[in-house]
């Protein structure tokens, strides 16, 4: 596919929205729309007793509070690592010791560009109290990890970075 011409149509705090003429593999030419998204990374915290950390909050798109993993946007410059881990701390209040990256994926692109880097981290404790941004509300909590496979097999956990975590972090246990 070749971009013959791309137009911002919106331009957000968050994303972008482009609007591309392209030209097709078969020579057809036509229009793709996308949006740009900084991307993000999500902490599956894996305590000694098998508990995860997880933060429940509101997602204003889709109206109601979700259970995920702690996660949030890679600031500009800044590695994927060293945004888990001040992700970790700032919803939690939590360091880790160690650090794995389980997988990184497109949660959804045929529409945005976003992707999500996936870290285990272990040996955690509590280093600080929760500092969240401004705009942010949400409660933590420490669920054990067969609880939440089960929450996963009965469609309660509805977060796709969430479930991919958990169901990876299987093997670790």
């Amino acid at each position: 596919m070749q971009k013959i011409d791309s137009k911002e149509v919106y331009k957000g705090i968050i994303i972008r929205v482009e609007k591309d003429k392209v030209r097709l593999e078969n020579g057809v030419e036509t229009y793709r729309e996308s949006v740009r998204h900084r991307n993000a990374v999500a902490v599956v915290a894996l305590d000694e007793e098998n508990h995860l950390l997880m933060v429940e909050q509101y997602r204003y798109p889709i109206g109601c509070k979700l259970m995920e993993l702690p996660a949030g946007l890679i600031d500009e410059g800044e590695e994927p690592l060293e945004a888990a881990k001040r992700e970790l701390k700032e919803e939690t209040g939590h360091g880790a010791e160690a650090w794995r990256l389980l997988t990184e994926f497109y949660p959804s692109g045929g529409v945005h560009d976003e992707k999500i880097y996936i870290y285990l981290a272990t040996k955690i404790k509590e280093v600080s109290k929760p500092h969240l941004d401004g705009d942010e509300i949400l409660t933590s909590h420490k669920i054990p990890f067969k609880e939440l496979l089960k929450k996963i097999e009965l469609g309660e956990i509805q977060d796709g970075k969430t479930i991919i975590g958990v169901l990876l972090t299987e093997k670790f246990i």
